[in-house]
């Protein structure tokens, strides 16, 4: 084995963004393995073991302790904002207390992989400056966005006690599917406006844009649009520097400082794929007119720069994953014995 090889762990390997994560690992020569509740097979193709579980079961935990991995890339948790407001006890248990669990075994090993973890730009709340710095006030508006805060100080909290290292990706709009083979992407129904939009065009169906009337220059909402393989890049990137130069807490941004307007989707998703069933409605209460990035830190101290996440790439890769994935059903019904 290389020296250079890592054993790395990916919680919620199976879901988005960890199934990308892993394959980028997986790319670059380390052993990877995936933990997840649920299994999804076209993502088990980037590792080399999984098991499928809570994380945070004592099972999980004995096999976490005895594999003693390098780095932990913690991608399980809950991420939706509106779930969360009706149901909070799930996201505070899933994405608080379970990785209290998860640090307290490390701490009682005494192992100290590196943490990467799945930020989120919710912890913001509504801007007072853009692009947002890691600086702006974090003042999250949904228990989603509170239990992410407060996942990011028990890491540095433990960093600083334990000498577990953590790493802190705080995610901007992740979107897009694998580029290269459209073999990964999201699963139906995800609540981002590119992947509603094109499962709109595929189910020859209306889509409606929430609001026109924006303090925006063409009067729609600007989001900071983040490849998920660009995302991906970075987690390698992050842990190649930590391995050069350690780190003990460390958070970032991942955008691209420029956003893309839901018109902009709109127009693109019109010409591209001759789709006409674009309408606008109202607005949704608390929408922010602009949310983007500075990513100035992971472009200076990682050297990463959003390489993938032009709004082509982003909606023509996501287009031909789920175009893949309607072939890959109708093979699969053909095939069934009649």
């Amino acid at each position: 084995m290389n020296q250079n090889t890592k054993k790395v762990l990916v919680t919620g390997g199976c879901g988005y963004i960890g199934s990308h994560v892993a394959r980028a690992f997986k790319n670059e020569g380390h052993t990877v393995h995936i933990n997840d509740r649920v299994k999804r097979d076209h993502t088990l193709e980037s590792c080399d073991m999984w098991w499928q579980d809570d994380f945070s079961s004592k099972d999980s935990l004995n096999t976490i302790v005895r594999e003693n991995y390098d780095v932990i890339v913690h991608c399980a948790g809950t991420s939706l904002v509106g779930p969360s407001v009706l149901n909070p006890d799930e996201y505070w248990d899933n994405n608080v207390s379970k990785l209290v669990t998860l640090l307290s075994k490390l701490k009682e090993a005494g192992q100290t992989p590196l943490m990467m973890f799945s930020g989120s730009a919710a912890v913001y709340g509504e801007p007072v400056e853009l692009p947002i710095p890691e600086s702006h006030p974090q003042n999250s508006i949904s228990p989603y966005g509170n239990t992410k805060a407060t996942a990011e100080h028990i890491l540095s909290d433990y960093a600083t006690a334990y000498g577990i290292p953590a790493m802190v990706f705080r995610y901007f709009n992740a979107c897009g599917a694998e580029p290269f083979n459209s073999d990964l992407g999201q699963e139906p129904e995800a609540t981002h406006i590119v992947a509603r939009i094109l499962e709109a065009v595929l189910d020859d169906k209306e889509f409606t844009i929430n609001g026109n009337d924006f303090d925006t220059e063409d009067k729609t909402c600007v989001r900071d649009y983040v490849h998920v393989w660009d995302i991906a890049r970075a987690h390698v990137m992050g842990a190649t520097h930590h391995w050069n130069e350690p780190i003990k807490f460390q958070v970032m941004n991942l955008g691209t400082r420029l956003g893309i307007s839901n018109k902009q989707i709109a127009d693109y998703v019109q010409t591209k794929y001759n789709f006409n069933k674009v309408n606008y409605g109202p607005m949704r209460p608390g929408d922010p007119g602009t949310l983007i990035a500075d990513p100035t830190f992971a472009n200076q101290w990682l050297g990463w720069q959003p390489e993938y996440s032009s709004l082509e790439m982003i909606i023509d890769s996501a287009y031909k994953w789920y175009i893949k994935q309607q072939q890959l059903k109708l093979e699969k019904i053909i095939s069934q014995p009649a």
